[in-house]
C-alpha cells in the first residue's frame, strides 16, 4: 500500500520530535520493507488468552530518555517520551490518525462535519461534536472547549507564558490579527451552537496536502484554566470574556506546584496524571473511567501505567527482572541481541518494524561557522557512516542519505532514484580541505597563509576567528561515545577543532530551542517523523516557525524552502505529484544538509510475557497500542 495512509516524513499541527539518544524517538510518531511491515512473536491468538472487560493490573514501561516535568503539549516540551504521555493524557480531537496512519474524523467525538469552499478562496470546515463526552471531573465537554483551545493556543496571553508559540489558528482567518492583539474576536473561529464550532482557513494556505487537519481541534478545560472566563461568538469571530489575561495563565498553567502544565488533573484521554516524581523522573498515570474511546470505541483495560527511565546497559536485566515490562522502540545490536535472547529463553515477546526517523548529527545554521554549507558538508566527510551504523547498529540499520527513514513509502519508491542522486559523503578528508579551503579558511592563528597542520582560521569582519565546532551532547549516550572515537581526529585532521559539551537533556533542548544559556554548533539526536510530515514549516525562513521546535535547525535557505513548499499544496493521494517533488526536496536537502543522517533503523519492542494483544507498528506506536493490550498477572 503506497497511498500517504502510510506517509512519514515530520509535523504539521504535531511536531517532529528529537531525543538524545537514538533508541527511543518518536512522532505519530514517533519503518525496508512495507511501510509498516512488523513481526510479532507469541500471539496472543496462540495462547487462548482472554482480553478482561474492566481495567486490571500495571505495565511498566522503561525509556531511556528521561519524562521530564511538563505535561501540557509538546509546544513546551518536545521529548519524545512526553509526547506519547500527552497522547494518553490529552484526548478527544476531531481529527486522529488510524491504525494505517491515515487521518480520518474520530466519529467518537464527531457527530458531522462539513466542508465549504468559500467565493474568496478560502474554506470553511464546520464540526458538530457528540453529546455525553464529558471531563475527567464529569464536567460536560461542548464545543467551547474546542473553540477556547483554538484561542487560547492563538493568543499573545498564552505567548506569554514562557514563550508558548501560539499557533494553534496559524493558518486561520484573522490569526495575525488576533495573535498580534490588534483584536479581541478570532475572525477565522467560530462558535457555532453549543455543539458546533467552525473554522474559516485563509486562501493562500491553500490547497493543503493534509487539509483535513485543519478541522482538528482538541478541548482545554476552559473551566480549569481560565475559569472565571467564557466564550462567545460575535459577528467578528469568537472571543474569550472575562478577566483572560497572562497573569492569570501564568496561574492557572505554569504554577509549579498547581498550574495545568505541571499536575493536569482534569483531562479526557484515556489515562488520568497520577503523579510524577522530579528526582527518578518516573510518571503513574491510572485509567480514565470517563473515557468515551478511541475512533473506533476502544478504551484502555489496563488499570495503571508507570514510564520509568532506564539505562541502555542495564534495561534488558529490568526486562528479565520484571522490574520493566515494555522496552519500545529498542535499536542497536547489543540491546537487540539481548532482548532476542530473552525472548529465545521464553522470557520475553518481541515486536519488529522499520523506523520512521533517523538518528542524525543536527546542525544550527544559525550560528558561526555551521552556517556555512561548504562546513557542515566537511564535517559530513569526516565520518565513515558506514562504519559507524555497522559498529553502532551491528546489522540493524542502514545508513540514509537525507530526511527519511526506511519506514516511508517514498523511500521505498526511490531507492534507485537515491543511489543515483543523492552525494553518500563518503569518508574523504581531502575533500573535506578543499571545501574549506574553497570557504576561504586558508589562516593561521598569526594571520599567516595556512600551514596544513593545526586548527584554520579565517578573517570575518577584519577578525581572525576559528574553525571551533561546539559539540553538545549528553551523558550515557552511545552515539555520543561512538562519535567521540570516530570525529575529533579526522576533523582535526581537515583542520577543524571539536569541542564537546556534555549536559543533560533539558539543558540540551534549551541550546536548541535559543532558549539556554549557550548555543551549539551540532547535536547528535534522534528524529521521529509525524505523520502530518510538513518540512514546509521545519524548514521555512518565516520567523514564526523558528521556534516551538518547529525549525529546529534554524537554517534560513530560499531554495531549500522552495523545494519543501512545493510539497504542500499537493493533494493527499496524488502519489504521482508528490514523490518527484519529494524527490527534489530530497536533492536540495542533501546538498544543504542541515543534518548528517548517521542511519534508521529496524526497531524492536521487547516485552513482558503477562503483556498480551501487542501490536505496535511504525505509525501505530507504542501511547495507541497501549488501548488495545492488557496484562495478565
Amino acid at each position: 500500500m503506497k497511498l500517504k495512509k502510510l506517509l512519514a516524513l515530520v509535523l504539521a499541527g504535531a511536531m517532529a520530535f528529537s531525543v538524545a539518544g537514538c533508541a527511543q524517538d518518536e512522532g505519530v510518531t514517533n519503518n525496508d520493507s512495507s511501510s509498516q511491515s512488523s513481526d510479532t512473536s507469541g500471539e496472543e491468538s496462540k495462547e487462548e488468552s482472554t482480553r478482561p472487560t474492566e481495567p486490571t493490573g500495571q505495565l511498566v514501561i522503561g525509556t531511556i530518555t528521561d519524562l521530564e516535568n511538563d505535561f501540557y503539549d509538546a509546544s513546551y516540551n518536545n521529548n519524545a517520551t512526553n509526547y506519547k504521555l500527552y497522547d494518553l493524557i490529552h484526548g478527544l480531537g476531531t481529527v486522529t490518525s488510524d491504525k494505517e496512519g491515515a487521518y480520518v474524523y474520530d466519529s467518537t467525538v464527531v457527530k458531522s462535519h462539513e466542508e465549504k469552499e468559500n467565493e474568496d478562496g478560502t474554506k470553511t470546515y464546520t464540526v458538530t461534536i457528540n453529546d455525553g463526552l464529558v471531563w475527567s471531573d464529569g464536567t460536560p465537554i461542548t464545543a467551547k472547549d474546542y473553540v477556547f483551545q483554538l484561542l487560547l493556543e492563538s493568543s499573545p496571553e498564552m505567548n506569554q507564558v514562557d514563550g508558548y508559540p501560539s499557533q494553534a489558528g496559524y493558518s486561520l482567518v484573522g490569526y495575525d490579527e488576533f495573535f498580534a492583539g490588534d483584536t479581541k474576536a478570532f475572525a477565522g473561529v467560530h462558535l457555532v451552537d453549543d455543539m458546533t464550532y467552525s473554522v474559516t482557513v485563509k486562501a493562500e494556505e491553500l490547497p493543503y496536502h493534509y487539509d483535513i487537519t485543519y478541522a482538528s481541534a482538541a478541548p482545554r478545560p476552559m473551566h480549569v484554566i481560565a475559569p472565571d472566563c467564557d466564550v462567545e461568538d460575535t459577528e467578528d469571530g469568537a472571543t474569550i470574556t472575562g478577566d483572560f489575561t497572562a497573569e492569570l495563565l501564568q496561574k492557572t498553567i505554569n504554577d509549579p506546584d498547581t498550574g495545568y502544565r505541571y499536575n493536569p488533573k482534569v483531562t479526557c484521554g484515556p489515562y488520568l496524571f497520577d503523579s510524577y516524581d522530579i528526582a527518578s523522573r518516573q510518571g503513574t498515570l491510572v485509567v480514565n473511567p470517563k473515557y468515551a474511546g478511541d475512533y473506533r470505541g476502544v478504551k484502555p483495560v489496563i488499570e495503571k501505567i508507570v514510564i520509568k527511565t532506564v539505562k541502555n546497559d542495564t534495561m534488558m536485566n529490568e526486562l528479565a527482572s520484571g522490574s520493566v515490562d515494555l522496552l519500545f522502540q529498542s535499536s542497536g545490536a547489543d540491546t537487540i541481541e539481548a532482548g532476542l535472547d530473552l525472548v529465545d529463553e521464553g522470557k520475553a515477546q518481541k515486536t519488529t518494524y522499520f523506523r520512521n526517523g533517523y538518528g542524525k548529527i543536527q546542525f544550527d545554521c544559525s550560528q558561526f561557522p555551521t552556517d556555512s554549507q561548504n562546513v557542515r558538508q566537511a564535517i559530513a566527510y569526516c565520518l565513515d557512516r558506514n562504519e559507524f551504523a555497522r559498529q553502532y547498529s551491528g546489522g540493524y540499520a542502514a545508513v540514509v542519505h537525507g530526511y527519511y527513514g526506511l519506514a516511508q513509502w517514498e523511500y521505498q519508491e526511490s531507492k534507485d532514484w537515491i543511489d543515483q542522486n543523492l552525494n553518500t559523503y563518503e569518508k574523504n578528508i581531502e575533500e573535506a580541505k578543499k571545501l574549506l579551503e574553497a570557504d576561504g579558511w586558508n589562516k593561521n592563528a598569526d594571520g599567516s597563509a595556512y600551514s596544513g597542520t593545526g586548527t584554520r582560521y579565517k578573517e570575518v569582519d577584519g577578525e581572525l576567528k576559528p574553525l571551533t565546532i561546539e559539540w553538545a551532547n549528553t551523558d550515557g549516550n552511545p552515539v555520543s561515545e561512538l562519535l567521540a572515537t570516530m570525529l575529533p581526529e579526522a576533523m582535526a585532521e581537515a583542520g577543524m577543532e571539536l569541542k564537546a559539551t556534555t549536559m543533560d537533556f533539558p539543558t540540551l533542548q534549551n541550546a536548541i530551542t535559543h532558549t539556554g544559556d549557550k548555543i551549539y554548533n551540532m547535536y547528535n539526536l534522534a528524529v521521529g517523523f509525524s505523520l502530518a510530515s510538513s518540512p514546509w514549516y521545519y524548514y521555512s525562513t518565516d520567523p514564526v516557525w523558528m521556534q516551538g521546535g518547529y525549525n529546529s535547525n534554524w537554517i534560513a535557505d530560499e531554495e531549500l524552502e522552495a523545494a519543501t513548499e512545493a510539497l504542500k499544496p499537493i493533494a493527499y493521494d496524488d502519489n504521482d505529484s508528490w514523490l518527484p517533488a519529494w524527490q527534489n526536496f530530497m536533492k536540495v536537502w542533501n546538498e544543504k544538509l542541515p543534518d548528517i543522517p548517521l542511519y534508521s533503523d529496524e526497531y524492536y519492542d521487547f516485552y513482558s510475557t503477562k503483556l498480551k494483544g501487542w501490536e505496535s507498528t511504525s505509525v501505530w506506536e507504542w501511547s495507541r497500542a497501549v488501548l488495545d493490550a492488557w496484562v495478565e498477572e
